[in-house]
């Protein structure tokens, strides 16, 4: 990098609004960009989150692209070349403005933003839930297959497994940026404007470069800054939900009329009537339904139908899969399908295509399902060994990671990485440094300091060969470093190690069991739903409820009215009792209630 022999810029205008006989790609040579005006700005972390590249340069006021450049309102691509070298691909800002020149002359002030900038913006859907359930790199293609973006062939490959289930008011940028985050990563964009990923892992900082009065540079009298940041966080706490799954699950029954005649259901349709899962439609009301083309289909929610606790209990479903419907009417008129609609929806459809009315007396759909085991949680060593216990905790929940160890390596790297990369530097050199590189400074002309430094940042023009980089001082990563882990139980008969995972005993040999204990049976019509429930908490034999307080209990609701469970299960009625009373106000339909009991901090 560093002065620029023979600049062009290539543009290609992909609105399609460009005036008759103005070609959608232009060239501008190196007589229209002002000489030392590009300057690059690179970014490869914020934090330890993704950030962005660009380039902004000025166009000559006689350059005649820039008439299309203001006039056209669809993307343009640029690429920025020296010679054949390609230095930078993007798509123009709309941020530009005219300026004056060093010369006195006017310019218009261009910014060229990274691919990602623009591309990752789009919706991953228009509508409907999609679920990852793959590896990381399958995941991370179909997002970019989604944006319009390249992954290129010396991106890293992650296969480690993944699972999140999305819907339509997600981005593809904040799907990927979480996901990457998670795996301990950030992306970026090479000069072609293809995907890479840089994993942020530094094993050692023996035997990298060496930057010392030979090689750095004194501008504005400083060779070196220094700004140092009070350490905010001293260990992470890290939460992730274990998964499970199971087959032939019972996940939607209709129970339409049902009555002692009828255990099932007893769902009367008209001759030709459509049924949704939602209402019943005449003949008519049903073509003018399926021609109209804004109409979202109904979903039916999945749901633990038979109330079972042996498999998944109370716990969130995540997805279904392989569903098959099973049912029973008067007439083989009468027809009944379901399929899996993405995620943990269900579409139920029906139909009595003869001329009288029959019922339908059993209408059940079975399923594959994914769901919630226990949350879990990771948490680092609140101090080195001789330092003061801290209480500033970093405290985050993964979406994307559901299993140990790769929740280990990032509980880790937080804490690490806000323990000991607190200091900033700012620096100059003419020695090129990629951003994610680890150099030593050593200051041997004025400071004597001496230390190494993960490089984040770097700015630098066309008109010199000195580059100026920002970076944090860094040590030695252990993701692997020893971290403790804690289960919140989820109240579903689940035995939880006392340091190990469900089903487990820990190193001590003790195992929690929670039971939930209803105080007028545990099967109820509607209406007349009147009980109180109790959760009672044992180590091994021993019941140790009442030496537990009573905000680590929270009751959850789960029916299929997910956004009403939501706000119950916040409600007052549910958090901080060990007992709660059911009225039927509570049980809007097939209803199931469990408890989870925060151990945080609970020595067995």
């Amino acid at each position: 990098m560093g002065i620029l022999h023979n600049p062009n810029l290539t543009l290609t205008f992909l609105g399609g609004d460009l005036p008759d006989g103005h070609p959608s790609v232009r060239t501008i040579t190196q007589e229209h960009i002002v000489r030392h005006s590009v300057t690059f700005h690179q970014q490869l972390l914020s934090g330890l989150k993704s950030a962005s590249n660009q380039v902004d340069l000025l166009l000559d006021r006689s350059c005649e692209a820039i008439e299309d450049i203001i006039a056209t309102e669809g993307d343009v691509k640029a690429v920025l070349r020296d010679a054949g070298a390609t230095l930078f691909t993007g798509y123009l800002s709309t941020g530009y403005s005219w300026t004056v020149t060093h010369a006195g002359a006017q310019a218009l002030a261009l910014t060229v933003e990274d691919t990602g900038t623009r591309l990752l913006g789009k919706a991953f859907m228009q509508s409907g839930t999609h679920l990852f359930n793959c590896a990381a790199s399958e995941a991370i293609g179909a997002i970019c297959a989604r944006a319009g973006i390249t992954v290129s062939p010396d991106c890293i490959s992650i296969t480690s497994a993944v699972t999140r289930s999305v819907d339509g008011a997600v981005s593809c940028g904040e799907l990927l940026d979480q996901l990457v985050y998670e795996l301990g990563c950030v992306r970026l964009f090479d000069a072609q404007g293809h995907l890479r990923l840089f994993k942020v892992d530094c094993a050692t900082t023996e035997g990298v470069p060496v930057l010392d009065r030979q090689s750095l540079c004194v501008v504005g009298g400083r060779a070196i800054t220094l700004g140092k940041r009070i350490r905010q966080y001293k260990s992470a706490r890290v939460s992730f939900t274990r998964l499970g799954t199971a087959s032939g699950y019972l996940v939607y029954r209709n129970t339409t009329g049902r009555g002692d005649g009828h255990p099932y259901c007893y769902l009367k349709l008209e001759g030709g009537q459509h049924f949704d899962g939602t209402g019943l439609y005449a003949p008519a009301e049903w073509e003018e339904a399926q021609a109209d083309t804004l109409r979202v289909p109904a979903l039916i929610a999945a749901c633990n139908a038979a109330s079972e606790i042996d498999i998944m209990g109370g716990s969130a479903l995540i997805a279904v899969s392989n569903a098959r419907c099973e049912y029973t009417a008067e007439s083989g008129s009468v027809t009944c399908a379901v399929e899996a609609a993405g995620g943990p929806y269900l579409r139920v459809t029906a139909h009595n295509g003869g001329s009288l009315a029959y019922h339908i007396t059993r209408f059940d759909a079975y399923a594959d399902i994914l769901f919630t085991r226990d949350v879990n949680v990771v948490r680092t060593a609140d101090a080195e060994a001789g330092e003061e216990s801290s209480d500033n905790l970093l405290s985050e929940e993964l979406l994307f990671v559901h299993e140990r160890t790769l929740a280990q390596e990032h509980a880790n790297l937080l804490g690490q990485y806000h323990r000991h990369a607190g200091s900033q530097y700012t620096f100059h050199s003419a020695t090129d440094l990629p951003c994610g590189s680890v150099v030593r400074i050593i200051d041997d002309a004025f400071s004597g300091l001496d230390v190494a430094v993960l490089v984040t940042a770097r700015t630098f023009t066309d008109e010199s060969t000195v580059i100026h980089y920002q970076g944090v001082g860094v040590s030695a990563f252990d993701l692997d470093r020893a971290a403790h882990l804690e289960v919140l139980l989820r109240g579903q008969n689940d035995t939880v190690g006392a340091q190990g995972l469900p089903g487990e005993k820990g190193e001590d040999g003790s195992s929690f069991t929670v039971a939930i204990e209803s105080s007028n049976g545990s099967v109820f019509r509607l209406q007349e739903v009147s009980t109180t429930l109790c959760c009672r908490v044992y180590v091994n034999t021993g019941e140790i409820t009442d030496a537990l307080d009573a905000w680590r209990f929270r009751w959850r609701r789960a029916s299929a009215q997910p956004s009403a469970d939501a706000q119950w299960s916040t409600s007052s009625k549910a958090i901080g009792k060990k007992t709660v009373d059911i009225a039927p106000s509570d049980c809007p339909g097939r209803t199931v209630f469990f408890c989870e009991i925060d151990l945080t901090g609970y020595e067995a």
